[in-house]
């Protein structure tokens, strides 16, 4: 299912010429109040075990907010990036490139990734944290477009 995901184009993409109706701006919130839950899940059950407990604030501070009707505030999307970018960095941390030397191989060796326990989990986080980034993005800009649309048709 994530790689079919993968293909698909972004969701801001798809909504570039598309009339913005209230439906859609309501379908485009059910998306993303799903994929907040989606994320919530994934988060508390899979990456929060893993994490130590210095690094754990943040990431509850994100989730707590993931599961009431805050995703729409811009502080919330600004809080998602930065859990986003720390997910990455503990990625990193835990992904390490090391020289495996062979003495069969054109050049004496290939560079191999080794990648801790946990860290495809990690992966995984950042990408539904990034579906719902998106999601969130959408249906705001959506929003902020429906109403432009009316106050235009007052005038």
């Amino acid at each position: 299912m994530t790689n079919m995901l993968r293909s698909l184009p972004r969701l801001t993409a798809l909504l570039d010429g598309v009339e913005v109706t209230p439906e859609l701006v309501s379908r485009l919130a059910s998306i993303a109040y799903f994929q907040a839950h989606v994320a919530y899940t994934d988060l508390l059950d899979v990456v929060l075990p893993q994490l130590p407990p210095i690094k754990q604030d943040h990431l509850l501070g994100v989730a707590e907010r993931m599961d009431g009707d805050q995703i729409f505030e811009k502080s919330f999307l600004d809080d998602l990036s930065g859990l986003i970018a720390s997910l990455k960095t503990e990625i990193d941390a835990r992904s390490h490139v090391y020289w495996h030397g062979d003495e069969n191989h054109t050049q004496g060796g290939y560079e191999t990734i080794f990648r801790e326990p946990g860290v495809t989990d990690f992966q995984h986080a950042v990408a539904e944290l990034a579906t719902l980034r998106e999601a969130t993005t959408a249906t705001i800009f959506a929003a902020y477009r429906l109403r432009d649309a009316g106050a235009s048709a007052d005038n």
